[in-house]
């Protein structure tokens, strides 16, 4: 083999390398960042539910495992798998990876069934700090503060970065990020 065969391959290797090491995850990290979509189911096939967005006529296909949350919008209760049909108006909570097939697919974190108006709205919590009556939490996404006032939930206290919670709230201070004071809120197993 030629020097420069030689060459052209150890340099190859190490740019295979360096940009490997590049992406890999390092601790500390803030958490992957939730992506968002409104719209109607438009298939089901097993573990695996297209999404139509009511707006922009984009769809996602999700995968749903057995750590995905279905959850009614209005009350925040389980919803069972079987109980979703093609037509079904939600708001899907999803990771921002995704294959780059058409429709794209992607790991459902959440289904909150309902046309969003009223809904909970699913975060992660990515920093949570104690205030005078409850916490106020920033979600993973670093665009949104959520103040959860201890009469609303007396275990918001306990929650850590990584931890779920759906949350309703009436309004939104249209800062940056984000401001708001949940009306109600949930944590999430």
């Amino acid at each position: 083999m030629s020097k420069k065969i030689k060459f052209l391959l150890l340099t190859a290797m190490c740019l295979i390398f360096s940009t490997t090491m590049a992406f890999a995850a390092t601790p500390g990290q803030t958490l992957d960042s939730v992506m968002r979509m409104h719209g109607t189911i438009t298939e089901i096939n097993d573990d695996m539910i297209t999404i139509q967005d009511t707006q922009s006529n984009q769809s996602v296909a999700l995968i749903v495992r057995w750590d995905t949350e279905i959850l009614n919008g209005r009350n925040g209760e389980d919803v069972d798998l079987n109980r979703l049909h093609v037509g079904d108006e939600l708001t899907a909570y999803y990771s921002p990876i995704s294959t780059r097939s058409l429709p794209p697919q992607s790991k459902a974190y959440a289904l909150v069934m309902g046309n969003g108006e009223h809904d909970a709205i699913y975060m992660k919590v990515n920093e949570v700090e104690k205030v005078k009556d409850g916490v106020r939490i920033l979600n993973s996404n670093n665009d949104v503060y959520v103040t959860i006032p201890k009469t609303v939930e007396d275990d918001a206290n306990e929650l850590k970065k990584g931890d779920a919670i759906l949350v309703w709230y009436d309004f939104m201070a249209l800062s940056m990020p984000g401001q708001a004071t949940a009306t109600k809120a949930k944590i999430l197993d």
